[in-house]
């Protein structure tokens, strides 16, 4: 799906070689028994020669940088799980079993049972949800100190994180189709790339390391874990990553997987495309700019870079912040001067 806007071709004059073929000097025209210009009249047809061509310059570059760099996201931001890896099902779920397992705990989440946690954001919440849940059973039951319930959750959650690591390392999870192609294009582009999740970050950082490659990992910044006191749906994660890119968050668009995603995004005032993973197919993504069952490798693809542009893609909508039930939103915080405007 090609969504680039035409831009009009420039057409350049003559060039100097062509000018020079064509001049006559004036000796020669004396020669030839042609009467000779005034003074200076002669140079005021090349001054005015030097002038076009110097207009003609201008426009072919204007139109250089147009095509350079008008179309570009300034910043594409990857979520992790689900967007990068499709991790969830047979990744964490398997690592939180494992861990409980470890940990002598009663406790085992089924395919259909982590589906509904995973409404809550960070390893860390949906343990302490699930446990509040059933606190009649360990750990809650003997662990009942606010204070040393958090501790508790830390350490298993670290468990949890090594166990994960190694499955990541045994290369048993694949990465999705068209990630690495769609980094590569934006990173080929001079386009900021980064991956902001709710996900430990050194999980995160081992994935993008282990599974994408040394040269995407040497340019694609990571936002996980802890970093921000709110996690998704809160959109405090992408704006940390605006900020730490120093990039309009009008013009990044964010790829995730699922609603609580989608919701950080809008809420960011950022553009938001889904492609859905296995546990979040059928979620309600009617504020997402597009819904694709994945990005797409080479010949297949769902978008490109090229679909992503300003104002090329014109199936994007306008990165005004949203809710959830996409209303508009007083948008937060940012320099007055983040406006979605065409660089040129």
């Amino acid at each position: 799906m090609a969504c680039v806007a035409a831009l009009p071709s420039a057409r350049l004059g003559p060039t100097s070689s062509s000018i020079a073929r064509n001049a006559v000097p004036s000796a020669v025209a004396a020669r030839a028994g042609r009467p000779l210009q005034p003074a200076g009249a002669a140079s005021r047809p090349r001054q005015q020669q030097r002038q076009q061509q110097q207009q003609q310059r201008q426009r072919g570059t204007l139109l250089v940088r147009a095509l350079r760099n008008i179309d570009w996201p300034e910043a594409l931001l990857f979520d992790c799980d689900g967007v990068l890896v499709d991790t969830e099902a047979e990744g964490h779920r398997v690592a939180f079993n494992a861990a409980f397992k470890r940990k002598g705990l009663d406790h085992e989440w089924s395919l259909d049972q982590y589906g509904v946690l995973l409404e809550i954001g960070g390893g860390k919440e949906r343990m302490h949800h699930y446990f509040s849940s059933c606190a009649d059973r360990e750990p809650w039951a003997s662990v009942t100190d606010p204070a040393a319930r958090k501790a508790f959750l830390k350490e298993l959650h670290e468990l949890k994180t090594d166990i994960f690591n190694q499955l990541i390392e045994t290369g048993a999870l694949p990465v999705r189709p068209g990630v690495k192609r769609l980094i590569n294009e934006a990173i080929d582009n001079g386009v900021k790339v980064a991956v902001c999740s709710t996900s430990n970050e050194r999980a995160v950082s081992n994935i993008v390391k282990v599974m994408l490659g040394d040269r995407i990992a040497q340019h694609m910044r990571v936002f996980a874990g802890d970093c921000v006191p709110k996690k998704k749906p809160a959109p405090d994660i992408y704006n940390l990553a605006a900020t730490e890119l120093g990039v309009n968050p009008a013009r990044c668009v964010v790829i995730e997987d699922s609603r609580i995603g989608l919701a950080a995004a809008k809420a960011a005032g950022m553009r938001c495309v889904v492609t859905e993973s296995h546990y979040t197919k059928g979620e309600d993504f009617k504020i997402a700019d597009a819904v694709f069952d994945c990005i797409g490798e080479a010949g297949d693809e769902r978008f490109s870079l090229n679909d992503l542009t300003t104002p090329g893609s014109f199936w994007l909508n306008p990165p005004l912040p949203m809710d959830e039930d996409g209303n508009w939103v007083n948008p937060p915080a940012r320099p007055a001067e983040f406006v979605d405007v065409d660089p040129l």
